[in-house]
């Protein structure tokens, strides 16, 4: 259950790669790559080079009581690889377990764990299905597996959809997502397999701020398949002006190096 629940935080917090924050572009009303266009705007806004979050994660399955797990985020981004390791502060039981994850543009995404019973490391890719019943890779995001378009526009926000290219595997075939116009955060989304039936729904009940910067507080998804909903919080973010380096290596996840 702790590696589980780690790994999917861990795919939350990762972002996704590119350049640091800068001025806002609106993207141009004419085109067929204002979709794209778009898209590439909110991930250029959500780039920085260090960033920490405190991370609270509930899930309610049907028929059980919630669950909550807390971690701590460090994330790193250089050029196209960004880096990010989780560590489990509460339950306190779960305490000290880490994971690392690394995405590098072009490349497939890496999560890391140390097997302390073994005394090895073990690699997990983004196609698995965690808690809740979510995959890996709706939460890292891996915007580049779909090609985007604008299918509509409010005085508030720009619905993009996105379907999934030629060559690229995923259970999610298709998603929508609405971005708010003045901040590009994803303040919704619909995802439906290749049947057309939708499978899970992001809510955003929440934004707030960190350095003048806005950020998704709060994430209230809705698993249709699995009868689950699964509420994702964070709770503090920073932009440190810099972070040890030590944090970023496989060796910061063993228990030795924890501790």
């Amino acid at each position: 259950m702790k590696s589980t629940v780690l790994v999917l935080l861990t795919l939350l917090c990762i972002g996704c790669a590119g350049e640091p924050n800068g001025p806002a572009k609106t993207p141009s009303a004419a085109g067929p790559d204002r979709g794209e266009a778009i898209v590439a705007e909110h991930i250029k806004r959500d780039a920085a080079p260090f960033r920490k979050d405190h991370v609270r994660f509930t899930v309610t399955e049907k028929g059980g009581p919630p669950v909550v797990t807390e971690i701590d985020v460090w994330r790193r981004q250089s050029g196209d690889v960004t880096s990010t390791l989780s560590v489990i502060t509460k339950p306190a039981e779960d305490a000290g377990t880490g994971s690392l994850a690394i995405e590098e543009k072009g490349k497939p995404s890496v999560i890391v764990t140390y097997a302390e019973s073994r005394g090895e490391f073990r690699e997990t890719d983004t196609g698995k299905m965690f808690i809740g019943g979510l995959t890996a890779q709706e939460l890292i995001g891996e915007w580049n597996k779909y090609n985007y378009r604008l299918i509509g526009e409010s005085s508030s926000g720009f619905e993009v959809e996105g379907k999934l290219k030629e060559g690229e595997r995923s259970a999610i075939a298709v998603s929508r997502v609405v971005f708010d116009k003045q901040n590009y955060l994803p303040v919704s989304m619909e995802l439906f397999d290749n049947a057309e039936k939708k499978i899970r729904s992001y809510g955003v009940p929440e934004i707030r701020t960190a350095d003048g910067r806005p950020y998704i507080g709060k994430t209230v998804v809705t698993n249709y398949v699995y009868g689950s909903e699964i509420t994702i919080e964070i709770v503090s973010r920073e932009f440190p002006a810099k972070l040890d380096e030590s944090l970023f290596t496989r060796d910061r996840l063993k228990p030795a190096v924890r501790k």
